[in-house]
C-alpha cells in the first residue's frame, strides 16, 4: 500500500485517535500514530539506531555555558543511569562520567501497539557481556497506577542476539517507576558470553501479556491484556576496556581480579567460604573515584566448577563507570589502589 506522509500525519485530525497523555518523545508518538493509520496494530516500524554521543557535543557545550554540574535532562537510558548514579551516591554525575554513559548508550525508538497497550523500546546500552534495554509501556484507555511495582511486568519477556553467544544468564525485566502520565518504565537486563568481535549485533525482543494495576481500579486488580509485541533492531558493539588488579599478598583463595566499565570479575576458590576478603560473598564492592565518590555493585553471579575447584564470578556496577576516574576498588574493608 502506498501512502504519502501527509496521509499519515492527517491522523492528528482523526477523531478516532486520541492524543491525550502522549509520550514525551515525539518519535514514539509518530510510530503509534503511523501504526494506527496504517491499520496494522502489530506492525514493527524499524528505525536505524543513533548512538547518543552524536548529540554529546551540544551537551558538553551547554555544560560549558551553564556551569559545571549541569546535565541535560533525558528520558532515555543515559538519563536513567544518571538518576541511578545520584540515587546511589547522593552526588551529581561528573561530566566525564556522563560522557562514558553517553558513549555506551544507543537510541532505538521503536514502538508497537497490541490489545490497547503500546510498548516503546526507547534505548539500550551494551557491553562485551551485558545488555540493558529501557522500555516504556502505556495503555490507550487508562493510566497505570503510580508507585506500584508488584506484578508490573510482562508474563513473557525474551531476548535473542544473532551473535556467537555461548551462554545467557540473569535475564530479567524489572519495574522502575510509573510517571505522572501513567506510563510505566521497565528495564530489561541480561548477561551473556559472546565471542570477541566488532560486528553489529541484531537484537530480537518478544513480549506477551503485560500485567499492571490501573489507577482507576480502587481494588488495584492486576490485568493481563493478552497482547503480543515483537521487535528487531541492531546495536553497535561498543568498545569497552578491562583493567587488571594486583591481588594483595595478604588475601587468600583469590587468583584473578579485573574490572571494566560494566563489571568487576574474579576467580577464586570454590566453594568460597574461606576466601579473603569476605566482601566478595556479600557483593560489598565499590569503585572509588578521584572525587571520593563510591559506586557499588548491585548484581552478582558466579559459576562454580568442582572439577578444578574454582569459581568465576561477576559483579555488575550499579552504573557503568568511567575507568579514567577510578582510583581504587574497595572490597569489604580492603582497598586496592590503582597504580
Amino acid at each position: 500500500m502506498n501512502m504519502n506522509l501527509k496521509d499519515i500525519f492527517d491522523c492528528y485530525s482523526d477523531e478516532s485517535i486520541s492524543l491525550k497523555d502522549s509520550p514525551s518523545s515525539s518519535d514514539n508518538r509518530v510510530c503509534a500514530l503511523t501504526n494506527n493509520k496504517l491499520g496494522r496494530e502489530n506492525i514493527i516500524i524499524k528505525k536505524v539506531y543513533r548512538k547518543l554521543p552524536i548529540v554529546l557535543l551540544a551537551v558538553v557545550t551547554a555544560v560549558l555555558l551553564m556551569g559545571a554540574g549541569f546535565i541535560a535532562a533525558s528520558d532515555s537510558i543515559d538519563g536513567w543511569f544518571r538518576d541511578r548514579w545520584e540515587n546511589y551516591t547522593g552526588e551529581e554525575m561528573s561530566d566525564a562520567q556522563y560522557e562514558t554513559i553517553a558513549s555506551l548508550s544507543q537510541y532505538i525508538g521503536l514502538c508497537q501497539s497490541s490489545e490497547g497497550v503500546t510498548v516503546t523500546i526507547d534505548s539500550a546500552a551494551m557491553g562485551d557481556d551485558i545488555i540493558y534495554v529501557l522500555i516504556y509501556v502505556e495503555s490507550d484507555d487508562a493510566k497505570f497506577a503510580p508507585n506500584v511495582s508488584a506484578g508490573t511486568s510482562f508474563k513473557t519477556a525474551a531476548i535473542e542476539l544473532n551473535a556467537p553467544i555461548t551462554r545467557f544468564s540473569n535475564v530479567g525485566t524489572s519495574w522502575q517507576y510509573t510517571d505522572e502520565n501513567g506510563r510505566v518504565c521497565l528495564m530489561m537486563r541480561a548477561t551473556f558470553e559472546i565471542e570477541d568481535g566488532d560486528e553489529p549485533v541484531n537484537v530480537t525482543l518478544h513480549f506477551e501479556d503485560f500485567c499492571a494495576y490501573y489507577a482507576e481500579d480502587t481494588g488495584l486488580t492486576g490485568t493481563f491484556n493478552g497482547g503480543v509485541w515483537d521487535f528487531e533492531f541492531t546495536l553497535e558493539r561498543t568498545e569497552t576496556h578491562t583493567i587488571e588488579l594486583a591481588i594483595p599478598e595478604t588475601w587468600s583463595g583469590i587468583y584473578e581480579l579485573s574490572f571494566s566499565e560494566f563489571t568487576l570479575y574474579a576467580v577464586y576458590d570454590y566453594p568460597s567460604y574461606d576466601i579473603y576478603p569476605s566482601g566478595f560473598r556479600f557483593s560489598n564492592i565499590y569503585a572509588i573515584t578521584e572525587s571520593g565518590t563510591e559506586i557499588r555493585t548491585t548484581y552478582a553471579s558466579s559459576i562454580g566448577n568442582s572439577d578444578d575447584g574454582l569459581a568465576t564470578a561477576r559483579y555488575d556496577w550499579a552504573v557503568p563507570i568511567d575507568l579514567d576516574e577510578v582510583v581504587a576498588i574497595k572490597i569489604g574493608e580492603e582497598i586496592i589502589e590503582l597504580q
